[in-house]
């Protein structure tokens, strides 16, 4: 019966659609009148890179996934989304300001990986010749889960945040708000529409039926150059930790946060050895990322800028993010179908890999308007993340696969 929810979910709003549309549409109205209390400084200029932002990720959807209805459909439910959260922060008598954009921008990355991820599923449950209502039930069942453990995460990571520093509550409210309503929308809205309007016919599509399986042939073949890969990895991230070593501190203060992170990684993989890869690949990505960061800042020689938590906090979720849909792949696949490592990491690589890779593309070129911001903080964000995206995506796409597949008995 595993998955089997999905189906009657879809099955039950296919056929009350009017009536769940009527109510989804009073909902929406009455927690966007929200807006209207909801107190802000944020200046006009922030707002406009923030929305320029949205309509460049959707335009670079349209692109790599072939398909301007899924991007109309991702712009659409992303300006919805928006307009939700900052209804109900409204409601909630949370006032924003400047420093409050970036908030905005972890949730804007955060609901675009959960729409890419369901959208990329669907084109490709079509293109294997499912029509797209069944398709629908698909595109849930596969990522309902790692997109609720992802936002969970997400949430209870700036909650912690918050604890270290109450700076940092405002911007917990934001992105806490935002992710259940982000979560919610896939499982509502998001369905109704698809079962409404019908996107490009998919059928046959080789580039979402096989994904990136072929990146685990490729490394079969050259076993060897992996082994050699991953020495000259480690020895070079060893290097640039000691060359950046003034940014150990900043470290610590996350490993609590990752450690609470991994066990509820074990309670839904149900393996202790994957929560700890998966955490070791987290913690990897954030070093990555902080050494590159902190060592940019030193070539141009920019006093100004300083690496605090904040910031740290704001490339997390989608770093979390990536590991969450590969494992939760490669688990299924192993308590599924497949016994052996490569296969399941092959399965991984086929069903979830695309996604990886075209929501960090998706997001980085997204960030890029974000750089022109006049303000530091938002500069430092946006440089942070697309770094850290770069990092995550080699980490999970090519490093974690020739790890798992080492040993194909594993």
């Amino acid at each position: 019966m595993y998955g089997h929810w999905s189906f009657s979910w879809v099955q039950i709003m296919a056929h009350n659609k009017g009536v769940l549309f009527s109510v989804l549409g009073v909902i929406s109205l009455l927690n966007i009148a929200g807006l209207l209390f909801m107190e802000q400084t944020v200046s006009w200029s922030s707002w406009g890179l923030l929305f320029a932002s949205i309509i460049l990720m959707s335009a670079a959807m349209a692109k790599l996934l072939d398909s301007i209805k899924a991007a109309v459909l991702q712009l659409g439910l992303s300006l919805y989304i928006l307009a939700m959260t900052l209804g109900m922060l409204g409601w909630l008598g949370l006032a924003l300001d400047e420093s409050s954009v970036l908030g905005l921008v972890i949730l804007m990355t955060v609901m675009t990986s959960n729409l890419v991820h369901v959208l990329t599923t669907l084109l490709r449950e079509m293109a294997r010749g499912l029509f797209q209502f069944d398709a629908i039930a698909e595109a849930l069942k596969f990522n309902s889960s790692p997109i609720f453990l992802a936002n969970f995460t997400s949430l209870m990571g700036f909650a912690f945040a918050a604890w270290y520093e109450p700076a940092l509550t405002t911007m917990a409210w934001i992105v806490g708000v935002g992710v259940v309503v982000s979560y919610l929308t896939t499982l509502t809205l998001l369905p109704l529409i698809l079962l409404s309007w019908l996107l490009e016919f998919r059928v046959g599509s080789n580039a979402d039926r096989y994904g990136y399986a072929f990146v685990v042939v490729w490394m079969q073949k050259r076993a060897g150059l992996l082994k050699l890969l991953l020495v000259l990895f480690a020895i070079g991230f060893i290097t640039l930790l000691w060359a950046a070593k003034a940014i150990l501190p900043l470290l610590w203060q996350l490993v609590e946060m990752l450690l609470v992170m991994s066990v509820l990684f074990m309670l839904f993989w149900k393996s202790m050895s994957l929560a700890i890869l998966n955490t070791l690949a987290n913690l990897l990505a954030l070093t990555l990322t902080l050494t590159g960061f902190y060592l940019l800042l030193n070539l141009f020689n920019e006093e100004n800028m300083i690496i605090s938590l904040l910031l740290l906090m704001v490339p997390m979720g989608l770093i979390v993010d990536d590991g969450i849909h590969f494992f939760s792949r490669y688990v299924r696949a192993k308590q599924g179908m497949f016994s052996d490592s490569t296969s399941a990491v092959r399965y991984a690589m086929a069903s979830v890999g695309r996604p990886i890779w075209m929501t960090s593309w998706i997001v980085m070129i997204g960030l890029v308007t974000l750089l022109f911001s006049p303000q530091v903080q938002i500069q430092q964000a946006s440089l942070i993340t697309i770094l850290s995206l770069g990092f995550a995506t080699l980490i999970i796409l090519f490093i974690l696969p020739a790890w798992l597949s080492r040993n194909p008995n594993q």
